[in-house]
């Protein structure tokens, strides 16, 4: 078999450029600390590395998720723990109160505290994050939870709780709503609330609605109103009048009443006081409920405290409001649980996420690390190929028979 000088060349060329892909390939290993550095070093090992990989960024956003709720769930406790210690001191005045040694001045002493801390509560349930947002509006926190309308509180957020994924198939809520902390709560006597409605043309809003007759208003509850103003009546002078219709069965219980800004609106057992005269076709809806919210009862205390002349009544009134500030109790309590139920569900999650990433790491480090003793070895070997290749190259590219011409 003749050779020649072209494939004699070419197959040390070959042997050279073989071997120094070699000895790259092991030091871009060396330098990178990985075994596979390109998925063709090993097809199969490289697949299962990128799903590691995408296993372990998971992780991490689940890591993220979790410090971040973690953060509002803190945040939101915080201020449910100092809205609690400013009821209870609220309970200590109402308490106080009852001493029959006190006169109605001592006691209005005590309402100039509590309303104090009424403005310390309402500033607390209207906190916001680090971002602005109000933390206790539920979807709705780009405006403050609650808002005062005519020397009441209303809450103006909405429901909506906020479920972030902290594991595979495990969310868990980031906030507490104002509604389900601060506005059902279950009060000793029957309530009620009004509101005009949002499309009236008028500015007219509802300035007050209590409940001045209990046994009245108990024994029709729990029947919800609809007061519509008329326009003017055609008795002399001309005066505005107004139709009171019962929800949801439409059948109408006052019609064609005359309406006077300075008199309250009363039906069965429960008064409405309007801010200003409504226009034509106004409407107010008036819902009577057994639950109240934590503000509204906190005005009332600070507002009737003092007011009572005969000391059975008084008695009754203090009697029925520290009931009253232990349900607010009670329901704080109850987020403060569900808010540390999910911060022991986070901590628990986030361990056991550890532990998966810790055996998930090991087993990435088996594919794709590089045993560097191993490397080194065969980088030495490898140069030594090299080496002995360049040099038979050497000595192979100076057999020519033009050497023996000469």
């Amino acid at each position: 078999m003749r050779l020649s000088s072209l494939q004699i060349f070419n197959q040390g060329l070959t042997g050279i450029t073989n071997a120094s892909a070699e000895v790259a390939r092991t030091q871009q290993q060396i330098t990178s600390n990985r075994r596979v550095v390109n998925p063709s070093d090993d097809p199969i090992a490289s697949t299962k590395i990128l799903e590691l990989e995408t296993e372990l960024n998971q992780s991490a956003q689940f890591q993220r998720n979790a410090d971040n709720i973690e953060g509002r769930l803190q945040r939101a406790e915080t201020q449910i723990n100092t809205i609690e210690l400013a009821v209870d001191r609220i309970r200590e005045l109402v308490i106080q109160s009852g001493n029959g040694a006190l006169t109605n001045d001592d006691r209005l002493q005590i309402t100039v505290e509590i309303n104090q801390r009424l403005q310390e509560v309402v500033d607390l349930t209207n906190s916001r994050d680090e971002t602005g947002s109000y933390i206790f509006a539920g979807f709705s926190s780009d405006k403050p939870a609650f808002a005062e309308s005519g020397g009441n509180y209303i809450y103006q957020g909405d429901e909506g709780v906020r479920l972030e994924p902290i594991a595979n198939g495990l969310s868990i809520a980031s906030n507490e709503t104002g509604k389900a902390l601060f506005a059902d709560i279950p009060t000793v006597n029957n309530s009620v609330t009004a509101q005009a409605n949002p499309a009236n043309s008028s500015g007219a809003q509802v300035a007050a609605a209590r409940v001045t007759d209990q046994g009245a208003f108990d024994a029709v509850f729990p029947e919800d109103y609809l007061i519509r103003f008329n326009g003017l009546s055609n008795v002399a002078p001309p005066a505005a009048n107004f139709t009171v219709t019962r929800l949801p069965d439409g059948q109408v219980l006052m019609a064609d009443q005359p309406f006077d800004l300075a008199t309250p609106i009363i039906i069965n057992g429960v008064e409405i006081v309007l801010d200003s005269v409504p226009n034509p076709n106004d409407t107010i809806v008036v819902e009577s409920t057994s639950k109240q919210n934590m503000l509204k009862t906190l005005t009332e205390i600070g507002s009737n405290l003092a007011s009572f002349s005969d000391s059975d009544e008084r008695s009754a009134f203090i009697a029925d409001s520290i009931n009253n500030l232990d349900n607010i109790q009670d329901a704080l309590l109850s987020g403060r649980g569900r808010i540390g139920a999910r911060l022991n569900t986070i901590e628990a999650t986030r361990a056991s996420q550890q532990s998966i990433d810790l055996i998930t790491n090991q087993t990435l480090s088996e594919l794709r690390d590089l045993d560097y003793a191993e490397a080194v070895s065969r980088l030495s070997f490898q140069s030594f190929v090299l080496e002995a290749a360049q040099q038979s190259f050497v000595r192979v590219a100076n057999l020519s028979l033009f050497n023996f011409l000469r």
